[in-house]
């Protein structure tokens, strides 16, 4: 699991080179950041062996030339689009343009406008379908890219979620159902600001100027301790089962944002970061599902009517 979680990354971050120290301007961020594991992409509070992959090279987001050097790697990585996504967007194009070739094919026919044989139909048709997928792909492809990419949080470039990952194909060793109910301080949805006992955020982000599509460049999960039918849960030992929700309005202003971003080594100037959220509200109705396999991993939390929570890390 561990080496299809690195080898399936969109961002190999071997290519990245710490800079050496030194230069104009403050060599350090005014506030504390993440470390960034460069072989897994883990965000961790501390430096030492990292706990999904055990490597101990760390890039220090607080300092701006490791940072600065990051987003070089990164906006190179962009270049290059995900091929799976690629071709999906390419085959909506082609049934968009499919279809915009025959109407207009129909159209023509109906209105007399082209002979209704078959050799001139099919000469007309190959054409107006040709034209209407390119153009279909030149305008829309981007909007396609988006919609594939926001269906599901897949391969974050930066990462924190309890651990170790669950084995997707484990069953179930044992469950509760009931109100979650808070043995610690609530905690604070970032994006929206509500009071939960647990949380997931993500971030999908894009630029004009990129290659398509955009890349999810975030996922992070916290929880408070709290306990379900009596069942307990460490804090920061629960997994969301909930899909992320795209947040509109977030209660952030921009230095807010700009904040949040910058402490996981990205920056609000590079282009547009869609901000998704979902959270267990204190007191609500859900059940807790605890994976035969690996020993020790986290519990999944999902509402009580609802199916077991995807993957974690792969959506």
């Amino acid at each position: 699991m561990r080496r299809d979680r690195q080898n399936g990354r969109i961002l190999d971050y071997r290519r990245f080179r710490k800079p050496p120290n030194g230069g104009p301007g403050p060599a350090k961020e005014a506030f504390d950041c993440l470390f960034l594991c460069d072989h897994c992409g883990y965000l961790s509070d501390v430096e030492g062996a990292c706990p999904s992959c055990t490597h101990t090279a760390w890039i220090d987001l607080d300092n701006w030339a490791h940072a600065e050097r990051l987003r070089e790697v990164e906006e190179g990585a962009r270049q290059n689009p995900v091929p799976e996504v690629r071709w999906r967007v390419r085959g909506a194009s082609l049934a968009v343009g499919a279809v915009l070739g025959l109407g207009c094919v129909t159209g023509l026919a109906l209105a007399g406008m082209v002979a209704v044989e078959v050799g001139s139909l099919v000469g007309v048709g190959a054409g107006a379908m040709g034209a209407g997928t390119v153009l279909t792909h030149a305008l829309g492809r981007r909007r396609f890219g988006w919609s594939l990419m926001a269906k599901g949080v897949r391969n974050p470039s930066r990462w924190r979620v309890p651990l170790p990952i669950a084995d997707p194909k484990a069953g179930t060793l044992r469950r509760a159902a009931g109100p979650a109910l808070a043995s610690g301080p609530l905690l604070q949805a970032p994006f929206t600001g509500r009071a939960c006992v647990a949380y997931e955020v993500a971030v999908l982000f894009d630029h004009p100027s990129d290659a398509w599509p955009p890349t999810w460049v975030l996922r992070e999960m916290r929880s408070c301790a709290f306990e379900v039918d009596g069942r307990e849960v460490g804090a920061d030992r629960a997994t969301l089962g909930a899909a992320v929700e795209a947040v509109e309005r977030p209660v952030m202003n921009e230095d807010q944002k700009r904040r949040f971003l910058r402490e996981r080594g990205l920056f609000l100037a590079d282009g547009s970061f869609d901000l998704y959220e979902a959270i267990v509200a204190p007191d609500a109705y859900c059940e807790v599902l605890w994976p035969l396999a690996p020993e020790g991993a986290p519990p999944f939390v999902v509402a009580a009517t609802g199916p077991v929570g995807r993957h974690p890390y792969r959506g």
